[in-house]
Protein backbone atom coordinates (compact mmCIF):
# COMPACT_ATOMS: atom_id res chain seq x y z
CA UNK A 1 0.00 0.00 0.00
CA UNK A 2 2.78 2.47 0.69
CA UNK A 3 4.30 1.79 -2.21
CA UNK A 4 1.42 3.03 -4.47
CA UNK A 5 1.45 6.54 -2.73
CA UNK A 6 5.22 6.61 -2.89
CA UNK A 7 4.66 6.04 -6.95
CA UNK A 8 2.71 9.03 -7.06
CA UNK A 9 4.93 11.15 -5.24
CA UNK A 10 8.31 10.12 -7.24
CA UNK A 11 5.96 10.74 -10.58
CA UNK A 12 5.57 13.94 -9.29
CA UNK A 13 9.10 14.65 -8.48
CA UNK A 14 9.78 13.46 -12.05
CA UNK A 15 7.56 15.84 -13.65
CA UNK A 16 9.09 18.23 -12.05
CA UNK A 17 12.68 17.78 -12.62
CA UNK A 18 11.97 16.44 -16.49
CA UNK A 19 9.59 19.79 -16.59
CA UNK A 20 11.67 22.06 -18.88
CA UNK A 21 12.39 19.37 -21.62
CA UNK A 22 8.71 19.15 -22.31
CA UNK A 23 8.38 22.50 -23.40
CA UNK A 24 10.44 25.01 -26.00
CA UNK A 25 11.15 28.08 -24.50
CA UNK A 26 8.43 30.66 -24.07
CA UNK A 27 10.58 34.58 -23.31
CA UNK A 28 13.02 32.77 -20.85
CA UNK A 29 14.77 35.79 -19.44
CA UNK A 30 18.81 35.98 -19.95
CA UNK A 31 21.37 34.06 -17.82
CA UNK A 32 22.55 36.18 -14.29
CA UNK A 33 24.81 38.31 -14.15
CA UNK A 34 26.16 40.11 -17.47
CA UNK A 35 28.49 43.10 -17.33
CA UNK A 36 27.39 44.16 -20.37
CA UNK A 37 23.94 44.09 -22.04
CA UNK A 38 22.40 45.45 -25.04
CA UNK A 39 18.93 45.98 -24.02
CA UNK A 40 17.41 49.21 -24.45
CA UNK A 41 20.39 50.66 -27.50
CA UNK A 42 19.01 50.66 -30.69
CA UNK A 43 19.90 47.53 -33.25
CA UNK A 44 22.78 48.16 -36.04
CA UNK A 45 21.84 47.71 -39.43
CA UNK A 46 25.75 47.92 -40.37
CA UNK A 47 28.97 46.92 -38.04
CA UNK A 48 29.02 48.85 -35.04
CA UNK A 49 31.75 48.46 -32.25
CA UNK A 50 30.61 47.85 -28.25
CA UNK A 51 33.27 47.47 -25.50
CA UNK A 52 32.59 47.02 -21.34
CA UNK A 53 36.05 46.67 -18.73
CA UNK A 54 36.05 44.50 -15.99
CA UNK A 55 38.55 44.12 -12.71
CA UNK A 56 39.61 40.47 -12.90
CA UNK A 57 38.36 38.95 -9.43
CA UNK A 58 39.94 35.80 -10.51
CA UNK A 59 43.04 34.11 -12.20
CA UNK A 60 40.88 32.07 -14.98
CA UNK A 61 37.86 33.87 -15.85
CA UNK A 62 35.34 32.90 -18.72
CA UNK A 63 34.49 35.15 -21.11
CA UNK A 64 31.03 34.40 -21.93
CA UNK A 65 28.51 35.97 -25.19
CA UNK A 66 24.52 35.09 -24.93
CA UNK A 67 22.42 35.54 -27.89
CA UNK A 68 18.95 36.05 -28.74
CA UNK A 69 17.33 37.12 -31.72
CA UNK A 70 13.27 35.97 -32.11
CA UNK A 71 12.50 37.17 -35.86
CA UNK A 72 15.95 37.73 -37.30
CA UNK A 73 19.27 36.70 -36.76
CA UNK A 74 22.80 38.63 -35.03
CA UNK A 75 25.98 38.69 -37.02
CA UNK A 76 28.53 38.73 -34.49
CA UNK A 77 32.56 39.26 -35.03
CA UNK A 78 35.91 40.50 -34.12
CA UNK A 79 35.56 39.89 -30.12
CA UNK A 80 38.23 40.32 -28.16
CA UNK A 81 40.07 40.52 -24.89
CA UNK A 82 42.77 43.03 -24.14
CA UNK A 83 44.36 43.63 -20.78
CA UNK A 84 44.65 47.49 -20.27
CA UNK A 85 47.17 47.51 -17.41
CA UNK A 86 49.71 45.51 -19.46
CA UNK A 87 48.55 47.04 -23.03
CA UNK A 88 48.48 43.04 -23.70
CA UNK A 89 47.29 41.68 -27.00
CA UNK A 90 43.89 39.81 -27.65
CA UNK A 91 43.73 37.33 -25.23
CA UNK A 92 40.99 35.65 -26.86
CA UNK A 93 41.37 32.58 -29.51
CA UNK A 94 39.58 32.70 -32.76
CA UNK A 95 38.17 35.95 -32.02
CA UNK A 96 37.56 36.33 -35.51
CA UNK A 97 35.86 33.15 -35.84
CA UNK A 98 38.22 32.23 -38.96
CA UNK A 99 36.84 29.30 -40.42
CA UNK A 100 38.11 25.88 -39.74
CA UNK A 101 36.28 23.01 -38.97
CA UNK A 102 33.54 23.71 -36.85
CA UNK A 103 33.28 20.74 -33.61
CA UNK A 104 29.25 19.88 -32.85
CA UNK A 105 28.35 20.73 -29.51
CA UNK A 106 25.67 20.20 -27.65
CA UNK A 107 22.71 21.74 -29.57
CA UNK A 108 24.81 23.70 -32.23
CA UNK A 109 28.09 24.49 -33.87
CA UNK A 110 30.98 25.56 -31.68
CA UNK A 111 33.90 27.76 -33.40
CA UNK A 112 36.92 26.46 -32.92
CA UNK A 113 38.41 27.54 -29.59
CA UNK A 114 34.86 28.03 -27.95
CA UNK A 115 32.63 26.47 -26.15
CA UNK A 116 29.08 26.52 -27.00
CA UNK A 117 26.07 26.52 -24.67
CA UNK A 118 22.11 26.20 -25.28
CA UNK A 119 20.82 25.49 -21.79
CA UNK A 120 17.52 26.82 -22.66
CA UNK A 121 16.88 24.95 -25.91
CA UNK A 122 16.49 27.83 -27.97
CA UNK A 123 15.53 27.01 -31.80
CA UNK A 124 17.69 28.79 -34.49
CA UNK A 125 20.99 28.48 -32.45
CA UNK A 126 24.36 30.18 -33.76
CA UNK A 127 26.96 28.82 -35.59
CA UNK A 128 29.77 30.11 -37.43
CA UNK A 129 29.67 31.01 -40.96
CA UNK A 130 30.98 33.48 -44.27
CA UNK A 131 29.73 37.24 -43.79
CA UNK A 132 30.56 40.77 -44.11
CA UNK A 133 32.58 40.92 -40.60
CA UNK A 134 36.15 41.86 -41.02
CA UNK A 135 37.98 39.06 -41.05
CA UNK A 136 35.32 37.12 -43.65
CA UNK A 137 33.61 35.44 -40.48
CA UNK A 138 31.26 35.91 -37.78
CA UNK A 139 29.32 34.25 -35.22
CA UNK A 140 25.23 33.92 -36.68
CA UNK A 141 22.72 33.67 -34.41
CA UNK A 142 18.71 33.49 -33.86
CA UNK A 143 18.23 31.88 -30.76
CA UNK A 144 14.15 31.83 -30.40
CA UNK A 145 12.61 33.13 -27.22
CA UNK A 146 15.49 32.21 -25.21
CA UNK A 147 19.22 32.41 -25.02
CA UNK A 148 22.60 30.65 -26.49
CA UNK A 149 26.01 31.52 -25.75
CA UNK A 150 29.42 31.13 -26.86
CA UNK A 151 32.42 30.71 -23.73
CA UNK A 152 36.14 30.93 -23.73
CA UNK A 153 38.02 31.07 -20.49
CA UNK A 154 41.55 32.77 -20.35
CA UNK A 155 44.08 33.57 -17.63
CA UNK A 156 43.65 36.81 -16.05
CA UNK A 157 45.76 38.25 -13.18
CA UNK A 158 43.99 39.90 -10.34
CA UNK A 159 43.94 43.21 -9.79
CA UNK A 160 44.26 44.07 -13.74
CA UNK A 161 42.06 45.66 -15.98
CA UNK A 162 40.40 44.21 -18.89
CA UNK A 163 38.43 45.62 -21.75
CA UNK A 164 36.04 43.13 -23.70
CA UNK A 165 34.73 44.46 -27.28
CA UNK A 166 33.07 43.04 -30.62
CA UNK A 167 30.99 44.50 -34.00
CA UNK A 168 27.65 43.16 -34.30
CA UNK A 169 24.99 44.39 -36.42
CA UNK A 170 21.53 42.49 -36.88
CA UNK A 171 18.60 42.03 -39.39
CA UNK A 172 16.26 44.96 -40.16
CA UNK A 173 13.11 43.40 -37.85
CA UNK A 174 12.82 45.86 -34.11
CA UNK A 175 14.46 49.19 -34.20
CA UNK A 176 15.84 48.07 -30.39
CA UNK A 177 17.39 45.70 -27.99
CA UNK A 178 15.05 44.07 -26.10
CA UNK A 179 16.31 41.16 -23.73
CA UNK A 180 12.19 39.77 -23.65
CA UNK A 181 9.59 40.16 -26.35
CA UNK A 182 6.76 42.57 -25.80
CA UNK A 183 5.07 42.43 -28.37
CA UNK A 184 2.70 39.38 -27.20
CA UNK A 185 4.39 36.54 -28.87
CA UNK A 186 6.32 34.34 -26.78
CA UNK A 187 6.44 31.22 -28.44
CA UNK A 188 7.92 31.84 -31.52
CA UNK A 189 10.00 33.41 -34.09
CA UNK A 190 7.03 36.21 -34.30
CA UNK A 191 8.55 37.64 -30.82
CA UNK A 192 10.44 40.25 -30.87
CA UNK A 193 13.35 39.70 -28.28
CA UNK A 194 16.81 40.43 -29.76
CA UNK A 195 19.70 40.90 -27.29
CA UNK A 196 23.49 40.62 -26.66
CA UNK A 197 25.25 40.14 -23.22
CA UNK A 198 28.83 39.46 -22.00
CA UNK A 199 29.79 38.05 -19.01
CA UNK A 200 33.03 37.72 -17.04
CA UNK A 201 33.21 35.28 -14.36
CA UNK A 202 33.74 32.09 -12.99
CA UNK A 203 32.58 29.12 -15.57
CA UNK A 204 29.00 29.82 -17.72
CA UNK A 205 26.61 32.13 -16.26
CA UNK A 206 23.65 30.16 -14.74
CA UNK A 207 20.44 30.05 -15.76
CA UNK A 208 17.26 32.21 -15.15
CA UNK A 209 14.43 29.88 -15.89
CA UNK A 210 10.81 30.68 -15.01
CA UNK A 211 8.69 28.06 -13.66
CA UNK A 212 6.62 26.69 -16.17
CA UNK A 213 3.15 28.31 -15.68
CA UNK A 214 1.14 24.67 -17.04
CA UNK A 215 3.46 22.58 -14.47
CA UNK A 216 1.89 24.98 -11.53
CA UNK A 217 -1.25 23.48 -12.07
CA UNK A 218 -0.80 20.28 -12.77
CA UNK A 219 1.52 19.48 -10.03
CA UNK A 220 -1.51 20.50 -7.41
CA UNK A 221 -3.71 18.12 -8.87
CA UNK A 222 -1.34 15.11 -8.54
CA UNK A 223 -0.67 15.94 -5.47
CA UNK A 224 -4.17 15.90 -4.52
CA UNK A 225 -4.72 12.68 -6.37
CA UNK A 226 -1.90 11.02 -4.68
CA UNK A 227 -3.29 12.34 -1.12
CA UNK A 228 -6.54 10.62 -2.17
CA UNK A 229 -4.89 7.02 -3.35
CA UNK A 230 -3.20 7.45 0.13
CA UNK A 231 -6.38 7.84 2.29
CA UNK A 232 -7.98 5.18 -0.25
CA UNK A 233 -5.89 2.44 0.32
CA UNK A 234 -6.10 3.14 4.45
CA UNK A 235 -10.01 2.48 4.69
CA UNK A 236 -10.91 -0.37 6.65
CA UNK A 237 -13.11 -3.44 4.73
CA UNK A 238 -16.01 -3.02 7.20
CA UNK A 239 -15.99 0.84 6.93
CA UNK A 240 -17.48 -0.10 2.94
CA UNK A 241 -20.23 -2.76 4.73
CA UNK A 242 -24.04 -1.20 4.48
Amino acid sequence: MQRSAFSGTALVVALLISASTWAAPSNDPPPVGAILDLDGLSVPTSYTGYSVNFGATLSSTAITFAFRDDASFIYFSTASVIDTTTSSGNLLLNGGFSGGTNTQDGNGLAPVNWTYTNQYGAAAGGQVQSCGAASGYCWYDGAVQAYDAISQTIATTIGNTYMISFDAQAGPVGTSFSRLSTNGNVTDAGGNGIDILAYAQAGLPAASVPEPAGLLILVPGLLGLCALRRRAVRIPPHALTP
